[in-house]
């Protein structure tokens, strides 16, 4: 008897209620039929042509990142589509196929489903991320000879007895084991798991790539600028831009040949946000006029979202709109890999979680509130303040770079190897 042979025994008891009952919902219409029949191994979604890389996530993912291991993987590959399972994305993104991505529940830890499942979606790759569950769908895709690899992975709690031999039996089935850290490395390891299969990489992440941008454009509006400090906001709420107004007003008493510029959160609007200026004595140019700024203008309206990349890479600092006020944040890793210093208020909205991690590592300047934002802007306007927080930035955005191309790697050898 294999260590697996206890909890697929312990599944094949439960399953058999439980598949009765997902085989009445399948006969439905809607989400609830959609998840039954998934559950069960089937698929509304049939297998796309070419190359299908397997992702099971049981605690999720962040779909940007497999997008930008699938867009490395096309550099040397033709199409290659990605099939994630997960309990843990939203509902809006589950049990959908939107381009070359398709999002399923996993399937019945029971022998049909999964066969079901694996007839039917025949990968050539398969990619577990974090926890190691579902044993018989691990064994039976170790069965088909289906190249495994274990990203993030993380040493399960301490257990004996048969418990550690299941875990060491499924740990052996991965053909490579990325781990996240070198303690979850050295558990691992403990467990049994061979060495030579195990490294560790850190966690995958989404590729920011830099929002695009010009560079005979970036030339062309410095050259206007004639060396000035500037410094940016990028797309403040509507509350904001007085909040922005008033810190400009604040910093312009210490660098008086300071430029604001101010991108609005909608193209449309630059036309009244530039009357309302004028009409409370600032000296406005607004690009989409065809205006450039002048020796005097205060305020450049940039009233064109397509081109926030190139105020990003002219001005030395940017405050993320929306941050203090609420509304709508942009991606902080756009300034980030563009060497633009960065200024959040407390509202991170969605963008909460990489907010944190560029402040946690020295990356962005977390104000209070508005008060606080023209002595930030003042401290940044010193190149050597919004020099160290723009290269600590840069570090930040790069950093899951090194673990894509680590994972791009197996998964093109293990391809090349099926004749791929």
């Amino acid at each position: 008897m294999d260590a697996l042979t206890i909890p697929r025994l312990r599944a094949r008891l439960r399953s058999p209620a439980l598949a009765r009952r997902l085989a009445a919902e399948a006969l439905r219409d809607g989400p609830v039929g959609q998840e039954a029949r998934e559950r069960l191994g089937r698929s509304d979604v049939a297998r796309p042509q070419g190359i299908l890389l397997w992702v099971h996530a049981p605690l999720g993912t962040d779909p940007l990142a497999l997008l930008s291991l699938q867009d490395l993987l096309e550099q040397e590959l033709d199409e290659v589509h990605i099939l994630l399972t997960t309990d843990a994305l939203p509902e809006a993104v589950t049990g959908s196929a939107t381009g070359t991505m398709i999002s399923q529940h996993p399937p019945l830890e029971a022998d049909r489903p999964v066969q079901r499942f694996l007839d039917h979606w025949s990968p050539d790759v398969s990619i577990w991320l974090g926890t190691v569950d579902s044993p018989i769908l691990l064994g039976r895709t170790a069965g088909r000879n289906i190249p495994l690899f274990l990203q993030d992975a993380v040493a399960p709690d301490a257990v004996g007895g048969r418990a550690r031999n299941v875990q060491r039996t499924m740990f052996g089935l991965f053909d490579r084991i990325l781990a996240l850290d070198s303690r979850h490395s050295d558990g691992i390891r403990g467990l049994g798991a061979i060495p030579a299969r195990i490294e560790v990489t850190g966690p995958l992440e989404r590729l920011h790539k830099p929002p695009h941008s010009l560079e005979a454009e970036r030339e062309a509006l410095a050259a206007q600028l004639h060396a000035r400090p500037v410094w940016l906001a990028a797309c403040p709420s509507e509350p904001e831009v007085g909040i922005v107004l008033r810190a400009h007003a604040q910093a312009l008493r210490t660098a008086h040949r300071l430029l604001l510029i101010l991108v609005p959160v909608a193209d449309h609007i630059g036309p009244a946000m530039a009357e309302e200026l004028v009409s409370h004595g600032w000296s406005v140019a607004r690009r989409e006029a065809g205006e450039d700024p002048e020796n005097n203008t205060d305020v450049f309206i940039v009233d064109c979202l397509e081109e926030l990349g190139l105020c990003y890479r002219l001005a030395p600092v940017t405050y993320l709109g929306g941050t203090i006020a609420g509304g709508d944040v942009q991606d902080p890793m756009g300034p980030a890999t563009l060497g633009s210093a960065i200024i959040a208020g407390p509202v991170g909205g969605n963008e909460e979680p990489a907010l944190a991690k560029l402040a946690a590592a020295d990356a962005c300047r977390r104000i209070s509130g508005a008060k606080d934002l023209g002595p930030a802007v003042i401290d940044l306007l010193s190149p050597e303040a919004a020099a160290t927080l723009s290269l600590h930035a840069w570090d930040t955005a790069s950093e899951g770079v090194d673990v894509l191309n680590r994972l791009t790697h197996h998964v093109l050898v293990a391809l090349r190897g099926r004749g791929l």
